[in-house]
């Protein structure tokens, strides 16, 4: 297990709720803990609001939601808006963490 407290996992969203699902699997598996996790959802349509509200049962996290799509850089700003910690790991929604990235990011971080 790794411990990142002083990080925030920000993680764009858009319609891609099961890339959402994996990407946060991917991270418990590996045993990365994260200080926050902020998931920032560009008014994805319905299906994908009900199941990232699902996904925040397994895992925690908040969501920032938009009324409007306003695109990724907006996105990334709100979310980036949200962040209390003194770093940020920011990640769209389809990326897939693998074994190699724990060595990678442990020394980035130091």
């Amino acid at each position: 297990m790794a411990s990142f407290p002083a990080v925030t996992l920000l993680i764009t969203h858009y319609n891609r709720s099961k890339s959402l699902e994996r990407l946060l699997g991917a991270f418990k598996a590996l045993g990365v803990m994260f200080g926050d996790i902020i998931v920032s959802d560009d008014n994805s349509k319905g299906l994908h609001v009900q199941a990232i509200e699902h996904l925040q049962t397994r895992y925690s996290f908040k969501l920032i939601t938009a009324p409007v799509n306003r695109g990724l850089g907006n996105n990334l700003n709100k979310g980036q808006d949200a962040v209390a910690t003194p770093y940020t790991l920011y990640v769209q929604e389809d990326f897939v963490p693998t074994h190699k990235f724990l060595s990678g990011f442990e020394e980035a971080y130091s």
